[in-house]
């Protein structure tokens, strides 16, 4: 199982739910797989990169093929992608192993320059998911339902996550967070991290913590295009600004 690496260069991304009825961002997300390899960049996926909790067939087949292209082309050019599994892509747990076109894993301690990092997908820290998994797995697939007739509902949820925390956002330090993430952030980097990047929250953000540690996450590219950057140890939160895409 691979969780220990060396990278000087890397970008971070997550939740892209490829297949999910909201995801639109199929063709953009290979440009920027691409480019990141003509940058000289290895890749981490951070979870939920292809939707299996609430995607239909139909969808996979549209949005995934071309993905799989772009990743089988990336290693080809001598970089490495790594893949790690967050909640809707939970199957995937059973294949932590270098798959040929990437490497997937449960989480990744990264050496780059002086600096070590640690990534995760973060659903173990969201506190829903942690006292009610069995709920939690109910309701994801029931809001297939709904995202599948009226995909912009998703936006509106987030909308409301982000209304409902905008004033303890200076606790939890990402507004439509759950505090949870900033605590555990800074646990982590008690063992001698210095940064953690945590997705799953689709809320984009970095906050600074104590000890001169830093948390990042990229949000979700259903949302944004975020990413976090990692060259030679120095760390930060980017956003992509593609040219048109055909």
């Amino acid at each position: 199982m691979i969780t220990a690496i060396s990278s000087e260069r890397m970008v971070v991304i997550s939740d892209l739910h490829l297949g999910n009825p909201f995801s639109t961002n199929g063709k953009r997300i290979v440009a920027f797989l691409r480019w990141a390899t003509a940058e000289g960049y290895d890749i981490c996926i951070n979870g939920d990169g292809l939707e299996i909790a609430q995607s239909s067939f139909a969808k996979m087949t549209y949005d995934v093929p071309e993905f799989l292209r772009a990743l089988s082309e990336i290693r080809k050019a001598g970089r490495e992608v790594y893949y790690v599994v967050g909640n809707h892509d939970i199957a995937l747990e059973h294949f932590l192993d270098d798959w040929g076109m990437m490497k997937g894993s449960p989480f990744l301690n990264v050496t780059s320059g002086a600096k070590r990092i640690r990534i995760e997908h973060g659903h173990l820290y969201d506190p829903f998911f942690v006292r009610h998994p069995h709920l939690y797995e109910l309701l994801t697939a029931l809001a297939a339902i709904p995202l599948k007739f009226f995909p912009k509902s998703y936006r509106l949820w987030i909308r409301f996550e982000r209304w409902k925390s905008g004033r303890r956002a200076k606790k939890t330090g990402i507004v439509g967070e759950p505090k949870e993430f900033r605590e555990a952030a800074a646990e982590i980097t008690r063992r001698g991290f210095d940064a953690v990047i945590l997705g799953h929250t689709h809320h984009a953000g970095v906050v600074d913590l104590e000890g001169g540690a830093t948390y990042f996450n990229p949000g979700s590219w259903l949302l944004s295009t975020h990413y976090v950057e990692i060259d030679r140890g120095e760390v930060r939160l980017k956003t992509w600004l593609p040219k048109a895409i055909p």
